[in-house]
């Protein structure tokens, strides 16, 4: 008899590597590119040549805050914040959202706008000359706004302002037909609220305007939170039309200001090629990506979310538009019902809440997104697709990468990106400023 002999070490197989971590360290950029002594741009988005800042009279009526040396040169370039490290001085009596003229160390006059002492974001800048940040200022800005967003989309439905990159710092505004919703991220907005609906109202004559104040960024300014009827009803779900669909918003009571506009681009893309494939729509709020996949012949849309009053909204807007029968909603702990769930789906859409609010947050949200990501590509029939996204401002571009990249990993799937995309056109970013650039969408294909 052959006897057995153990196999040598040299012969076993190599241990599994595992993946490389995941580095987020973010590298400075090069002063070579904007010298000390680059001209401070002009921010509005006016035409005609760029002129310096004029020094204003002193009225009384704007507080001087004054920079540290050198911290005045990214503001030169086109940023609008001043963060509370940055302030050499500033009146003892300043208040939260008080109009404030900011200056370099040099008492160089940099441009008008407010201050909060409560927040690390101190200061916002509304303009680089001294004007009044009154009515006709704020009519003017978001006229402005309308023009580009009328340029982009032919319907009314969009992010009538982005904040900062429509020169209006801490303002959001969404439309829905004639009804309007807006965000104040900020305790100067705040102030400034009386002035900036007369300017709104003067634009349209809005059926509904909402003033939705409950987003987490006002707990930084140390601002309350509330939801405002300011004109008209709100005592059902609004309902509007985009890309050839009706779509309905809760705008009192829904997430954000009642629907995700952000990814219209990229429901066109995951539509274009779901004819015919079975979709799973994971954290579907609302069932906007499934809606626009069956609309363009999707097999099936199965939506999963464990808020119920979306899910019943969205049940509502697939039968809106004789799509009910193909669609079909489940309320479930995604983290859960993903990793569990045994169904395989020819695109999978996956488009989780921010998980890093903030970048002490970032450790733990990577971990999340990866592990999220490598459930879902287990769900993937061969062949077929993942589109996932990240919302969170901290999670970088090279970062979700590299999560998708462990994801895939993890997961034992073949994966190739198809696709790179974003936010919305009317979400446009503000190439000063990063932070405005903040959300990541990917389609992998998945054998």
């Amino acid at each position: 008899m052959k006897k057995r002999t153990s196999p040598k070490k040299s012969a076993a197989a190599p241990a599994k590597k595992k993946p490389a971590e995941i580095k987020t360290a973010k590298p400075k950029p090069s002063d070579k590119l904007f010298p000390a002594d680059t001209p401070p741009p002009d921010l509005p988005a006016a035409p005609g040549p760029q002129t310096p800042p004029v020094e204003p009279e002193d009225t009384g009526k704007f507080k001087r805050i004054v920079l540290k040396p050198h911290e005045d040169r990214r503001v030169r370039r086109g940023h609008l914040w001043v963060f509370s490290n940055e302030v050499q001085s500033l009146p003892a009596d300043v208040g939260a959202g008080d109009p404030v003229h900011f200056y370099t160390a040099h008492k160089e006059f940099l441009g008008v706008g407010f201050y909060n002492p409560h927040s690390l974001i101190a200061g916002r800048l509304l303009d680089r000359h001294a004007v009044e940040p009154d009515a006709p200022f704020f009519e003017k800005r978001l006229r402005n706004a309308l023009d580009l967003r009328r340029s982009l989309y032919s319907g009314d439905a969009y992010r009538w302002v982005f904040g900062e990159s429509d020169d209006l710092p801490g303002l959001v505004i969404d439309r829905y037909g004639d009804a309007c919703v807006i965000e104040s991220y900020c305790a100067g907005m705040d102030k400034l609220m009386p002035v900036i609906l007369e300017a709104v109202n003067a634009i349209h004559p809005w059926k509904t305007v909402v003033l939705k104040n409950d987003v987490d960024a006002r707990r930084y300014e140390k601002l309350s939170m509330e939801v405002k009827l300011v004109r008209g009803q709100a005592d059902g779900p609004h309902w509007f039309e985009m890309d050839g669909l009706k779509i309905a918003a809760d705008l009192t009571g829904g997430q954000k200001t009642g629907f995700f506009l952000d990814h219209r681009d990229n429901r066109a893309v995951v539509a274009a090629f779901g004819k015919g494939k079975r979709v799973l729509d994971v954290f579907c709020h609302t069932g906007a990506f499934g809606l626009w996949a069956a609309q363009a012949g999707a097999a099936s849309v199965t939506g999963v979310d464990d808020a119920e009053p979306a899910l019943n909204l969205a049940r509502e807007i697939a039968d809106a538009n004789a799509l009910g029968e193909r669609m079909n909603f489940v309320k479930a702990n995604a983290f859960e019902w993903l990793p569990s769930s045994k169904e395989k789906f020819d695109i999978i859409v996956l488009d989780p809440p921010k998980m890093a609010a903030s970048k002490k947050n970032l450790p733990a949200a990577i971990q999340a997104y990866a592990r999220l990501n490598a459930a879902a590509l287990r769900r993937v029939s061969g062949g077929g697709f993942l589109a996932t996204a990240s919302c969170s401002q901290h999670v970088e571009k090279d970062t979700f990468r590299q999560i998708l990249s462990r994801a895939a990993y993890e997961s034992g799937r073949r994966v190739r990106q198809i696709f790179w995309g974003g936010q919305a056109k009317d979400h446009p970013v503000r190439l000063s400023m990063p932070e405005t650039d903040y959300l990541k969408f990917a389609i992998l294909s998945v054998s």
